[in-house]
C-alpha cells in the first residue's frame, strides 16, 4: 500500500511498522472516538459536534499536561496522548450521556454488558497505542566493553558490572554475570544475565537478566568473553513496554465481555428453538 501511495521501498522491519502503524492508529483512533457516540442511523451533525467539542478542548488540554508531565513534546507522543485522551473523554462523555436521565450512579448498573466490553477494549486499544509509542521513541540501548567493576549509564540508570561466574549444570555449561542497577543512588534492582552451551545439542543460550516496572523495563545481555573477565554487554530501557500487553489484555477482555452480553445468548438460543422446530415439521 505503501509502494502504491508514495513509491517509497521499505524493507519489513521498524521503518516498514512506524511508517504504517502510526498513521493506522491515530485514523482508527479518531474513529473510535466518534462511532461510540454516533446514534445508529438518526445522528444529527449538529448533534455530533455539540457532543465532540468539549471532547476535543479536554483532550489538547490533557495532551498539552502529559507532555509536560512525561517531559518529552516529540510530536509523536504528543499525537499519541492527543489521540489517548481523545478515545477516553470520548467514552466519558458518551457514558454521561446514556445515563442522563437516571443519573450517573442509577444509570451505571443499567448499562450493558456488550456496552462496558466495548468501553474496556476502547480503554485497552488507548494503552496499548500509549506503550507503542512511549516505547518506541524512548527506548535506550548500548553495547559496551565492561571488565569487573566497571559501569555505564544509560537513560538516567547507573549499570555496575561485578562480573560473572562459570557454572556447570546437568546438560549445560553457564556463565552468569551480575549487574547492580542504581538510580539516584539507590539500588533497585540486580540483574543475572547468562549464556548457556547445551553440550548434548552443542547449542548456545542467551538468557537477558530483566527488571520489569510498570513503567519501564530493564535487559541486560551478555555478549562474548573478551578476555581478562571482561564481556560485551548490552543494555535496554524500554519506557512503557508492558503498557503493549496490558492494552492487548484489556481489549480482549472486552472482547470477551461484549460477547458474554445476555442478549446474544438469547438470540442464538431462539434461532436454536426455530431452527429445531422448523427440522421437526419437515421430518
Amino acid at each position: 500500500m505503501l509502494d502504491a501511495l508514495s513509491g517509497a521501498k521499505l524493507s519489513v522491519g521498524p521503518p516498514y511498522f512506524n511508517a504504517l502503524f502510526i498513521p493506522l492508529m491515530g485514523l482508527l483512533m479518531v474513529v473510535m472516538a466518534v462511532g461510540v457516540l454516533v446514534r445508529w442511523k438518526d445522528t444529527p451533525v449538529k448533534w455530533l459536534v455539540g457532543m465532540l467539542m468539549p471532547v476535543l478542548l479536554g483532550s489538547v488540554a490533557l495532551a498539552v499536561i502529559a507532555g509536560f508531565a512525561y517531559g518529552d513534546f516529540n510530536w509523536a507522543v504528543l499525537a499519541t496522548f492527543l489521540l489517548a485522551a481523545w478515545v477516553l473523554l470520548a467514552g466519558a462523555r458518551d457514558i454521561v450521556d446514556k445515563t442522563r436521565h437516571k443519573g450517573l450512579l442509577k444509570g451505571l448498573p443499567t448499562l450493558t454488558r456488550s456496552y462496558w466490553g466495548m468501553q474496556i477494549a476502547h480503554i485497552g486499544i488507548a494503552v496499548c497505542a500509549l506503550g507503542v509509542v512511549l516505547s518506541s521513541q524512548n527506548s535506550a540501548e548500548r553495547d559496551l566493553r565492561l571488565a569487573p567493576g566497571e559501569s555505564m549509564d544509560l537513560a538516567g540508570y547507573h549499570f555496575i558490572f561485578e562480573g560473572a561466574k562459570h557454572f556447570e549444570g546437568p546438560n549445560f555449561t553457564s556463565d552468569k554475570g551480575t549487574v547492580r542497577v542504581v538510580r539516584n543512588g539507590k539500588e533497585i534492582a540486580v540483574l543475572h544475565p547468562e549464556k548457556r552451551l547445551y553440550t548434548v545439542q552443542s547449542s548456545m543460550m542467551t538468557e537477558a537478566g530483566i527488571d520489569a516496572g510498570f513503567t519501564r523495563d530493564l535487559y541486560v545481555a551478555l555478549g562474548e568473553p573478551l578476555g581478562d573477565g571482561a564481556w560485551a554487554v548490552r543494555v535496554h530501557v524500554k519506557p512503557f513496554v508492558r503498557w503493549i500487553w496490558f492494552g492487548g489484555l484489556l481489549t480482549g477482555f472486552g472482547g470477551l465481555l461484549a460477547a458474554l452480553d445476555r442478549r446474544y445468548r438469547v438470540k442464538v438460543k431462539s434461532r436454536v428453538r426455530e431452527a429445531l422446530g422448523l427440522s421437526g415439521a419437515a421430518v
